[in-house]
């Protein structure tokens, strides 16, 4: 059982263990499940360098006095990288305001959660999920799972660097629980 929604992050203590969030309508059972990313530092870490790049870049830009003397091209390098920052400024808050909320994947009742990055945080009905599995890779990195998506025709990765499944165990728990909801046979090797 959740103990906040991961829809909307709203507190479900003291609420019965099969009910709906109050706020968002999420429904809920015993056998829902939460894995929250355990190492988002590597994420954030990715664009910090970004940024810092970006920031750089910055001091290529002519003092407002010397703008005019600029060339043409020392003019749209230095907008360019203006530019930039300004985009990493703003994905930086969206990074921010989306971990502050934690990134997580849900079992719910109603279907799967995929609050990661390239993930919007609307509900995917178990309707739309076809088969789920396991990606081979080594134990000592983060374990990724394959979930098919039938609306999109194709496999979505889960895992990796958000780092979700950080031992074999939890992806394989994640692959029996959706398999479980959507009643999808397990695979033979």
């Amino acid at each position: 059982m959740f103990k906040r929604c991961p829809r909307c992050d709203y507190s479900l203590r003291g609420l019965p263990p099969n009910h709906a969030c109050p706020e968002c309508g999420l429904r809920y059972d015993q056998g829902c499940a939460l894995y929250r990313v355990t190492n988002p530092k590597a994420v954030i870490g990715i664009w910090l360098c970004i940024f810092g790049g970006s920031w750089m870049n910055l001091r290529h830009l002519p003092t407002l006095g010397a703008w005019a003397s600029a060339s043409a091209w020392e003019q749209f390098i230095s907008i360019t990288a203006l530019l930039g920052l300004i985009c990493m400024i703003i994905f930086a808050w969206f990074l921010y305001r989306r971990y502050q909320r934690g990134m997580c994947v849900a079992v719910a009742s109603d279907g799967l959660i995929l609050r990661l990055l390239g993930f919007g945080d609307d509900l995917i009905p178990w309707s739309e999920i076809g088969d789920v599995s396991v990606k081979a890779r080594p134990a000592e990195k983060p374990q990724i799972a394959l979930v098919f998506l039938r609306s999109k025709g194709k496999s979505v990765e889960i895992g990796g660097t958000s780092n979700v499944f950080p031992q074999p165990a939890d992806v394989e728990r994640f692959v029996e629980q959706v398999r479980e909801r959507t009643g999808s046979a397990r695979r033979q090797p």
